[in-house]
């Protein structure tokens, strides 16, 4: 009897064993799971080059405030959203400022008394209003990244330095119609000068095309015409005139010269060159003119090619540089686009260039020009409308080197506030063609109003 119980028993103990050793196999996987090599018994020491090896790089962290300058709606959800990401790639804590139709009289405020935001918005002032305030960015990762030929002429100063990453830019030149030139006889990259123009147009008339489309119901298009031919007579290298000191100090002779240009302007009014309802056409039907091929050119930035191909899919477009009035390389406008620069003054130093790295990657950069509609200036970017960026590089390879850059001329040739004023100025030209005394002396007025208000 006592051998049948310890047999019993003896059974018992076996099967206690394999149950125990069942309940513990899971735990066994689990292990498995999470390590590729059996543990080994270490002290503190030792384990510690292995977690350093498993964690990642520290993020950079701190707090920084963030001023886009003009930036609503889509624009600001985008950008709201680059920002999102940002922060949650290097713990870095973006404080967005958002002041919309105020930024730039909210920034001359601060400037005033040197309390700024760490990173902001240059929005075209990056080198002219702002370089005293700002770092220079020449030494950053990205510098050699950007398309400084085109870009050298707005943001950099004499010496070479720039002061904000320029993300995108705005071209602005003589865009036209390839097939309305095809029918009139017109090569489009014969015209290099004024005269070329002229010589053009007159064919254009002849085919029954209108040479020049311009929705004048919107002032930005009548300041736009001026701003983009007077550099051109008055301030380009090379061009028939050398004026930029004297609209620089409040000496210009408008009596002479700006009489002498709305003279000229005037003539494409009184030939037909321009639509006679330049002054009740509203922007769209102008970029219609142009991509159906009833007009031929416009004097406007190259996101009109996209508008236009927008009604017209099919248009055939390209962009010259504005043509010189004299023996300098035909130009191009620029404006610096989305910029942001760093203040001197910050104090967190390694989070601003952070963000500016950040901005300045091909993938954000194509991200933005999706909704800025601007061309990129970061390579590697993609345009939102490459067909358009196209245009542009092919018009800066058939001039073969021989093109120049600067400014949009009101930006920085004229004080502050005349942008208005030339689109009013050009209306009354256009509205009496035979006598422009009236409009120059109303932009003369008004120049001197405003250099004397700004500059004491």
């Amino acid at each position: 009897m006592k051998k049948i119980l310890a047999l019993i028993l003896a059974a018992l103990m076996v099967l206690t064993m394999f149950a125990c050793a069942a309940k513990t196999e899971p735990a066994k996987e689990a292990e498995q799971t999470t390590t590729t090599e059996p543990a080994e018994e270490t002290t503190p020491e030792e384990t510690a080059p292995a977690a350093e090896e498993t964690t990642e790089e520290p993020a950079v962290g701190g707090t920084i405030s963030v001023f886009a300058t003009s930036y609503t709606d889509a624009k600001l959800e985008v950008f709201q959203e680059i920002i999102n990401d940002f922060m949650a790639e290097t713990g870095v804590q973006v404080d967005l400022i958002t002041p919309g139709s105020e930024g730039e009289a909210q920034l001359k405020t601060m400037m005033a008394s040197n309390s700024l935001p760490d990173v902001w918005m240059t929005h075209g002032w990056s080198l002219l209003r702002y370089s005293e305030y700002l770092k220079v960015v020449n030494d950053q990762p990205w510098f050699d990244t950007i398309d400084k030929d085109s870009l050298a002429g707005v943001m950099a100063d004499e010496n070479g330095n720039f002061y904000a990453l320029g993300m995108s830019m705005s071209i602005s030149g003589l865009i036209y119609n390839k097939d309305a030139l095809d029918k009139a006889g017109v090569d489009p990259n014969s015209i290099r000068t004024w005269d070329d123009f002229d010589a053009a147009c007159e064919k254009l008339v002849a085919a029954g095309i209108t040479p020049l489309a311009i929705g004048g119901s919107v002032g930005g298009n009548l300041a736009g015409l001026l701003g983009s031919v007077a550099p051109t007579f008055w301030t380009d290298e090379g061009a028939k005139y050398d004026l930029g000191d004297s609209l620089k100090d409040g000496t210009f002779d408008f009596d002479t010269y700006a009489t002498e240009l709305y003279e000229y302007l005037a003539t494409w009014m009184k030939k037909g060159y321009i639509n006679e309802d330049v002054l009740t056409l509203d922007a769209a039907g102008a970029q219609q003119m142009l991509g159906s091929g009833e007009a031929a050119f416009m004097v406007r930035g190259t996101d009109n090619i996209t508008v236009a191909r927008q009604y017209y899919p099919d248009a055939n477009m390209g962009v010259l540089p504005l043509p010189s009035s004299a023996d300098g390389a035909p130009s191009f406008r620029v404006g610096e686009g989305d910029a942001w620069g760093v203040w001197k003054d910050t104090e967190n130093e390694a989070a601003c260039w952070a963000l500016l790295d950040y901005l300045a990657r091909p993938e954000v950069g194509s991200k933005w020009a999706t909704v800025s509609g601007a061309l990129p200036t970061v390579e590697g970017a993609d345009a939102a409308d490459v067909y358009t960026l196209n245009c542009y590089k092919q018009a800066v390879e058939d001039c073969n080197g021989k093109v120049q850059y600067d400014n949009l001329f009101d930006r920085k040739f004229f004080p502050s506030g005349m942008w208005g004023i030339m689109a009013d100025s050009m209306s009354m030209m256009l509205s009496n063609p035979d006598d422009v005394t009236e409009a120059v002396e109303y932009l003369r007025d008004n120049y001197l109003e405003l250099y004397a208000e700004q500059n004491g």
